[in-house]
């Protein structure tokens, strides 16, 4: 054993307890006005005389610049004896403090993100956060807590005040849980980072499978549904991921937060975003019906993220650089097979019948044709925050096809016996939550695992540019093409449209997908929508009035709109009416995949090891 001098220990002590400081978050969620919050870091002095504390530029799961600093407003730092000290904003998301040395406590305040009126790069509501006083708070923490360079991997404590009839739901376990007060404590940043709350009244039903704590916790502002509703019908999906991964879930807890909204969001889009241990997500309310396929869909895909990026991922996620990030070029994977698994599982387990199976491949197959299909994927991943970032959309079309593909020829060459379905879990066992694999090594490491063969897949599919086989896969297990075919369907134009948060409308975007009716009414991009067959329109009701629309159109009725359209000169806004009589508008021709009655005992064998034994 050895000895050290008294002074020596002095300095290992110091240099100890400096590593390992912690942080110490203080939130009140009584206290929020104006839609922010009040956030207090206390600090133990640093050894540096200067410090710099971030939020994060980017998280994991988002594949967007956000800036997060940019809603943080009053950012001071304190010493000990409550002297302000001197701070210089960096960039957008980054403050150097100077005296670091003195430094005692760190105060600002954070604007939401739902209700900003910052609309440079407005951030998708799951991956956001929401404060609504004594309703319901929506808190992704990359929203309120940073870090500071140098102490990412530093213990940190959050305490939330709430008010009492307010619960708190997340995927961190190890809290204190009082009246009004919840204190959690969390190993480093990037477990607080990958850890949403929501508090709200509780609306929250835990299941136990596969030997986890399953957490549903819900807000809908007018109770269209339960949490209770959500959880009996996810469970399925769930007991089907479980039966998938082997018969049991690689996690303790796992937490699913549901906000139902009444209005469309400032995104225009709805969705969720994954998280380790948990997901955020934002969907309208809408019908019990309507509500849990699509809750069953989205779940499906997120809860697989357990798997990947989890316990398979490169070391661009493993070491995220959350204000400098570098791309992975594995898209392919973290999402389209993700995407892929989350409809392979339903109708693998029963949950899907072989028909809507089918029908997700078409869909897929439809809307990879939105995009660049001569872009390598690998190329697109690593660009897609930047250079390639209209592309990103194609990871759960084309990237799901990908997963289909290569679960193919894998169960080919393997005469059923191997598939993706193994394969994540080989790779799982060899890397895991902890050990990262070097990006231009999977496809080597992959082929090791599988078969030579499999190098080409990746080689002229993955990394290069020519068009997937799926015609001739399918084939081989039994899916052909049937007849040529081409719907008739009634629409009222066939244009995109996003969300105008100023004047609470929606906006058309893009004309040059509108369909032949759209020309006949005479929509112009740029029109903002203000009457919609006759009804006035806006954010808050447009989901409910088209979809009246949709199920009480008919051939030969009159459509009347009315859109607000700045003019030629001046750019002033005027009103404009627009009426024309519905018509069916033909859809594009399109072969139907279809199960081969002539199929091969091969055939079928293949199609059964791939789908499920009787498929």
């Amino acid at each position: 054993m050895k000895k050290y001098s008294s002074f020596f220990l002095f300095l290992f002590v110091l240099s100890a307890s400096i590593a390992q400081t912690q942080f110490k978050y203080k939130v009140n969620l009584s206290d929020c006005l104006d839609d922010e919050l009040k956030i207090e870091l206390a600090v133990s002095a640093f050894k540096e005389t200067d410090v710099v504390f971030r939020l994060p530029k980017i998280v994991p799961g988002t594949y967007e610049i956000y800036d997060f600093g940019r809603f943080v407003s009053n950012f001071k730092a304190f010493d000990f004896t409550g002297n302000e000290l001197k701070v210089e904003a960096v960039d957008k998301n980054s403050w150097k403090i100077k005296e670091a040395n003195k430094l005692a406590k760190i105060n600002y305040q954070v604007e939401d993100t739902w209700d900003t009126e910052n609309k440079e790069s407005f951030v998708f509501e799951p991956g956001g956060s929401n404060f609504e006083a004594d309703k319901v708070f929506v808190l992704n923490t990359h929203c309120l807590f940073g870090y500071f360079d140098g102490y990412i991997k530093n213990k940190i404590e959050v305490k939330i005040m709430h008010p009492q009839n307010f619960s708190g739901a997340c995927s961190l376990t190890d809290v204190v849980v009082t009246d009004s007060v919840d204190t959690y404590q969390v190993a480093n940043y990037m477990d607080l980072q990958d850890a949403p709350m929501m508090y709200n009244v509780p609306d929250t039903t835990v299941l136990t499978i596969g030997g986890a704590q399953i957490l549903i916790s819900l807000y809908s502002p007018n109770k269209v549904t339960t949490s209770k509703f959500i959880a009996k019908n996810i469970s399925e999906i769930l007991e089907a991921q479980k039966m998938y991964l082997g018969g049991s879930l690689p996690i303790k807890k796992y937490a699913y937060l549901i906000y139902l909204s009444q209005n469309v969001g400032g995104s225009g889009a709805s969705g969720a975003l994954e998280h380790s241990y948990s997901s955020l997500y934002f969907l309208p309310e809408m019908p019990e019906e309507y509500l849990i396929q699509t809750i069953k869909d989205v779940s499906a895909h997120e809860f697989f993220h357990i798997v990947t990026p989890l316990s398979i991922h490169s070391e661009e996620i493993g070491n995220f650089d959350y204000n400098n990030p570098k791309m992975s070029k594995h898209l392919w994977l973290y999402e389209g097979v993700t995407e892929y698994a989350a409809s392979l599982v339903q109708v693998k387990y029963g949950k899907m019948t072989i028909e809507e199976y089918i029908g997700v491949i078409e869909e897929k197959m439809y809307g990879a044709k939105n995009y660049n299909d001569s872009l390598p994927f690998t190329v697109m991943s690593e660009g897609c925050l930047d250079k390639y970032k209209e592309q990103y959309g194609n990871v759960y079309e084309k990237g799901a096809l990908l997963g289909m593909c290569l679960d193919i020829q894998l169960r080919l060459l393997s005469k059923g016996n191997y598939g993706v379905q193994e394969l994540m879990k080989d790779l799982a066992l060899q890397y895991g939550k902890e050990k990262s694999f070097k990006d231009d090594e999977l496809f080597d490491k992959i082929v090791a695992l599988t078969y030579p063969e499999i190098g080409d897949f990746f080689k002229n599919y993955v990394a290069g540019d020519k068009p997937l086989p799926i015609y001739e896969l399918l084939k081989l297990a039994g899916i052909g093409l049937g007849e040529q075919r081409a719907e008739k369907y009634i629409s009222f134009g066939g244009f995109d449209v996003t969300a105008n948060p100023e004047s609470n409308r929606l906006i058309i975007v893009n004309t040059l997908v509108m369909d032949p009716f759209g020309k006949a009414l005479g929509y112009m991009e740029d029109d903002e929508l203000i009457k919609f067959n006759g009804k006035k329109i806006n954010l808050n009701n447009a989901q409910k009035i088209i979809q009246n629309f949709f199920d009480t159109a008919k051939e030969g009725d009159v459509f009347k709109a009315e859109v607000s359209r700045k003019t030629e000169i001046g750019g002033k806004k005027k009103k404009v009416k627009l009426k024309a009589q519905l018509f069916l508008v033909e859809g594009p021709i399109t072969s139907n995949l279809m199960i081969m009655n002539t199929a091969s005992q091969e055939q079928v064998d293949l199609r059964k090891a791939w789908l499920g034994k009787i498929r």
